[in-house]
């Protein structure tokens, strides 16, 4: 198997996986089938977008008939799919369903048994944590886990037959670790996060993405991450924000049986509340929902899991191009307001934006939107905040620093923002090699104007400015304080110039944040009205 990544954006990343002579790109999804009574055909899997599949071999293991028409024909040609399958060991059904049957599974069986029907991948029996589990149950079943794992390297006989490494350890940050660094020494060719399915039912994203970032903080980095049931498309961008590359999931047609219907604005709706369908799948173009209800079972379902299966792999061609575009971020912040367990979800990438902004682009071909309170735990701005603290010194002549309103910089007519900076260059009361221009923006705090054009600080578009919103507000004064306790003994005096020709509430926000800056950490900063009263105080401090 080879996997090479060709684009990323945060830590999500477009990949090409090549293995038996098929192949798939990443970010992508396994259509979970069942080996018998599955509605949808494998082969109409493959027109509706599908590049690879799951299935479970413990099924067609325990079926002497199927166990033996497998062997013979191989699952490729028994299920009549060209692309990639993988084969679960029957582990997953021992965890959700052994309080009702008791599953007798033999490891070595049922691992050779994946080997000999044909598997593009397979899964080892691995043991999964349930988010019940206590922690010495959960130590225990990861550390079985990592000894099955080490046995199954020693007794694969089938080249062709790649091997996922599952990850356990649940709300167990230290087992997740240990799991990681442990299974990242064996060979494997995906890394799969286990024990999430129960997480998804009751919508514990904050906890899955939590999972997630601290498995990518220890796996190998070149190797496909996998999260086993994951099958919500308002998901998909967020989790692959966050480091994941594969999925596999039954849920387009266990949400269709319950006449569940996926959408992204406003998650799954039950049939029954649809009067149009929002969506232009060939599912949704031929039927109404009301045709749709009309329908016998089987056929209902069948036509709902489609159009389930449509949207997701439609979501991630979106995905895909955000990734390529270097907007994946403005996708999430859109997808997430589809339910408030994904807005909080998302608030995790603030405890862990060095992990991300390490992985995340120097520069992107476009300008960056700021649309939602979210944009502020983007990587890029906080890299920003860390470099202007630590790598950033001001030019080694300037002696007074001047601040000026971005706002003023963007689509204002004269007198705009380089007007002022004219006026300031051609002076006659200080030397310009002694004044350090600055802007002042809501979001990044102080740029300096060298710096105004490069990425992103020149290049974004938002959504408002500090007297509209309360948390830029906040934000600005935090970016603020960083900037001045990094540099503000640097000048003799740091002035802000609030121009007349800005609105009256921007001004009043402006003058509080630099006052409460003045009262709370006694900086030096004279707050003015216009260019006269400027130079008018540079000249005193210079005398």
């Amino acid at each position: 198997m080879t996997y090479e990544i060709t684009d990323i954006d945060a830590l999500g990343r477009i990949g090409k996986l090549n293995i038996n002579n098929k192949q798939m790109i990443t970010p992508n999804l396994f259509p979970v089938v069942h080996p018998l009574k599955n509605l949808i055909n494998a082969s109409h899997l493959e027109k509706i977008g599908a590049q690879c599949l799951f299935t479970n071999s413990y099924i067609i293991y325990q079926n002497k008939n199927l166990k033996e028409i497998v062997l013979k024909e191989k699952l490729h040609h028994y299920l009549n799919f060209n692309g990639i399958i993988a084969t679960d060991s029957g582990a997953f059904q021992q965890y959700i369903y052994n309080h009702h049957h008791q599953f007798k599974i033999d490891a070595e069986d049922i691992e050779h048994f994946q080997e000999n029907i044909g598997s593009d991948f397979a899964v080892i029996l691995d043991v999964p944590v349930q988010p019940t589990d206590d922690y010495e149950m959960a130590k225990s079943k990861v550390s079985e886990t990592i000894v099955r794992a080490k046995e199954n390297i020693k007794r694969r006989n089938n080249d062709n037959c790649h091997w996922f490494g599952p990850i356990h350890g649940s709300k167990y940050s230290d087992l997740l670790k240990n799991c990681s660094i442990e299974m990242s020494k064996l060979n494997f060719d995906i890394y799969a996060i286990g024990g999430l399915v129960k997480l998804f039912l009751n919508y514990q994203f904050d906890l899955t993405i939590n999972i997630l970032l601290t498995v990518k903080r220890y796996i190998v980095p070149n190797k496909p991450i996998h999260m086993f049931g994951l099958g919500l498309p308002q998901f998909f961008s967020l989790a692959v924000a966050c480091g994941c590359d594969l999925m596999d999931s039954a849920a387009y047609i266990l949400y269709a049986k319950e006449n569940r219907y996926f959408t992204l604005s406003t998650g799954t709706k039950k049939l029954e509340e649809l009067v149009e369908f929002p969506c232009h799948c060939p599912v949704c173009s031929q039927y109404t929902p009301k045709e749709l209800k009309s329908f016998e079972d089987k056929l209902r379902i069948e036509l709902l899991a489609k159009h389930n299966l449509y949207l997701s792999f439609s979501e991630l061609r979106t995905i895909r191009q955000a990734i390529r575009e270097g907007n994946l971020w403005e996708l999430v912040e859109q997808r997430i307001r589809s339910h408030p367990s994904l807005v909080r979800a998302s608030q995790i990438i603030k405890d862990n934006w060095s992990l991300i902004e390490s992985n995340e682009k120097i520069y992107k071909n476009h300008g960056r939107f700021f649309g939602s309170p979210e944009s502020l735990n983007r990587p890029i701005i906080k890299r920003y905040e860390k470099r202007i603290k630590n790598n950033y010194r001001p030019p080694f002549e300037a002696k007074y620093l001047i601040i000026l309103p971005i706002l003023l910089f963007k689509n204002e007519p004269p007198p705009n923002i380089n007007t002022w900076i004219e006026l300031i260059n051609e002076n006659k009361v200080i030397d310009r090699n002694y004044i350090h221009i600055t802007l002042f923006s809501e979001y990044f705090g102080i740029i300096p104007l060298e710096l105004s054009n490069t990425f992103p600080m020149g290049q974004y578009e938002s959504m408002g400015s500090l007297d509209q919103y309360q948390f830029l507000y906040e934000n600005a004064l935090e970016k603020l304080r960083v900037f001045f306790n990094s540099h503000l003994d640097h000048y003799r005096v740091s002035i802000m110039l609030i121009p007349e020709i800005c609105s009256q509430s921007y001004k009043k926000s402006i003058k509080n944040v630099f006052m409460t800056l003045k009262s709370k950490f006694n900086y030096e900063i004279v707050i003015t009205n216009s260019l006269e009263k400027t130079f008018k105080i540079l000249q005193n401090y210079k005398n």
